[in-house]
């Protein structure tokens, strides 16, 4: 069994169905490693279908390692976030233009974030057939349930999601321009400048987790939004830059002192405009930004 070309072909596939259950990049990560570790220890001939087996495995994991931390979840202070993922590196592999798009759309901050209202097992069985095209017998093997019974799941979850919020990778140029006009305006302390990019109705997001100051509710109305701005911006370190990328399927924003990325900026479009801000603080949460280290940077502006 040529483990290393497994590893290339299923990694984004099983990578993707660990992070939208935990939504820890790290986790899932570790989840994906673990698996193939176990994988070497099977014989080959006990089994029948290595990528079943492999998303079984991930997949169980994940939701048990899910429900051990679940009381930390539910202690979180402030809105919880997804950590945010770089995607415009070489994380996809070998996957064909559709396998990309898609993988790409089932990675964005907004789609994890609807995902987090269904359970586990709803997650993963919704995951598999919309966005990987999994047939109900290779997901009932999966998840140990009957193929009626994740037909039903499947069709209950998309009927309760609607209209998912989509990656419409046709307008890039429109929403990198967005999000450079939002960077701009960070940058220049020019707030107002957010009501070119804002929807009325936007609404703002901030992730601290308790280690960094942070709105503890989420803030509706671009007015709101943009006070919340201009109250903070004394308190933004000195000398920062905006950078763009792209995180979790579209332009998003780092920001940085150095090398150091302190805070990660994602959006969701809709139309013209910006219809959600995703902000991550919580230094826990960028550490792969960072080499592995957890950097409070206001701690050590305080010192």
């Amino acid at each position: 069994m040529n483990t290393e070309k497994l590893y290339n072909e299923f990694k984004p596939l099983l990578f993707s169905l660990s992070y939208n259950i935990l939504g820890s990049v790290s986790d899932a990560e570790d989840m994906v490693h673990e698996a193939f570790l176990s994988l070497e220890k099977i014989p080959e001939e006990d089994i029948r279908n290595v990528k079943s087996y492999m998303c079984k495995i991930v997949t169980h994991r994940s939701i048990d390692l899910l429900k051990s931390a679940s009381k930390q979840r539910e202690t979180y202070m402030g809105p919880w976030l997804p950590e945010p993922l770089l995607t415009d590196s070489n994380l996809h592999g070998d996957l064909n233009p559709l396998e990309n798009y898609l993988l790409k759309e089932s990675l964005s901050t907004a789609y994890i974030l609807l995902l987090q209202h269904f359970s586990e097992t709803e997650r993963v069985v919704f995951l598999l057939r919309e966005v990987f095209q999994y047939s109900y017998h290779d997901i009932a093997g999966i998840v140990n349930k009957s193929s009626t019974n994740c037909r039903q799941i499947y069709h209950r979850t998309k009927k309760a999601i609607g209209d998912l919020p989509k990656v419409d990778v046709s307008r890039k140029a429109e929403t990198y321009a967005m999000s450079e006009k939002f960077a701009n305006a960070l940058m220049t302390g020019k707030m107002d400048q957010l009501l070119d990019v804002l929807k009325s109705e936007a609404v703002l997001y901030t992730d601290g987790g308790g280690k960094v100051q942070a709105a503890l509710r989420p803030i509706h109305g671009s007015d709101k939004i943009i006070r919340y701005f201009n109250a903070i911006f004394p308190k933004v370190p000195k000398g920062f830059t905006c950078v763009l990328y792209e995180i979790n399927g579209q332009t998003g924003i780092l920001i940085k002192i150095g090398d150091i990325t302190f805070t990660v900026v994602t959006f969701q479009f809709k139309g013209d405009h910006v219809s959600d801000v995703y902000i991550v603080m919580n230094p826990e949460k960028l550490t792969h930004f960072n080499n592995g280290r957890e950097i409070n940077i206001y701690e050590n502006e305080q010192k």
